[in-house]
């Protein structure tokens, strides 16, 4: 019988079971390699290639929405980032920043190279706008921020909620915009800001550093790689400016 003479020596479960580990083993190369379309190849800190374990994946073109044309990747170009050298210690230590701290980019304050242009919503809209643009948007919980002093982290006035920014389809605050004494305005990450009262707390920066915050080129649109440098400038003042806001205060309440 054929079932008896063929496959009467063969365990047809157990070559189940090595196929689909095959398959596994497949998918899960062919997941990663994917997963390396950015970002890669990796590189040292002294800027030599980095090995891998895997080759990367060949380059694949990907046509974006709203007219925003294409992209390839992987592209093997380098990031360019306009900011200060720096310098490390051996291999895995972390980069030291060698100019501003809040702007160089690395530790606390690192910033990654967005594309600079707005995030859009599913319609071609831009996602987070100010209220002021908006007609339709109220706030309807907690205090409207707008019009208050803004408190530093030195305890000193660094300026005035003059509106908020808001992610109109998830319909959230992301920023507040804080006009400055001696003029412009500076976006603050809401995640940075305490709401009180009668005042606005940011305790990352001190009051002279809100001018220093990375301004944005358009009065009502902010951008992808503007966002990251917002909230890396205003993040890493959590560490950076901590010794200087320590000492204002102590010498403005003692």
């Amino acid at each position: 019988m054929v079932g008896v003479n063929f496959f009467g020596n063969v365990d047809l479960a157990l070559i189940a079971l090595y196929l689909f580990w095959l398959f596994l083993a497949g998918l899960i190369i062919y997941i990663q390699r994917e997963n390396m379309r950015e970002g890669y190849p990796l590189e040292n800190d002294d800027g030599s290639p980095a090995p891998s374990n895997l080759p990367l994946p060949e380059p694949k073109t990907f046509n974006l929405p709203h007219g925003r044309g294409s992209v390839t990747v992987p592209s093997m170009e380098r990031e360019a980032r306009d900011v200060a050298l720096k310098s490390s210690g051996a291999g895995g230590f972390p980069f030291i920043p060698t100019g501003d701290p809040l702007k160089d980019g690395v530790g606390p304050a690192s910033w990654a190279p967005r594309r600079d242009v707005p995030e859009l919503d599913g319609h071609g809209h831009n996602k987070i706008v100010p209220m002021a643009k908006l007609p339709g948007f109220r706030v309807t919980a907690g205090r409207d921020p707008r019009g208050l002093p803004v408190q530093a982290g030195d305890l000193r006035m660094a300026g005035t909620v003059s509106d908020m920014w808001v992610d109109a389809s998830e319909q959230m605050v992301r920023y507040l915009e804080v006009t400055l004494p001696g003029g412009g305005r500076r976006l603050v990450p809401m995640a940075m800001a305490k709401i009180r009262p009668d005042r606005v707390l940011v305790q990352a920066l001190t009051a002279d550093l809100f001018a220093g915050i990375p301004a944005t080129r358009a009065a009502d649109a902010v951008t992808l790689l503007e966002e990251d440098r917002i909230s890396g400038y205003v993040a890493g003042g959590q560490m950076y400016a901590a010794g200087r806001r320590s000492r204002l205060a102590d010498l403005m309440t003692g």
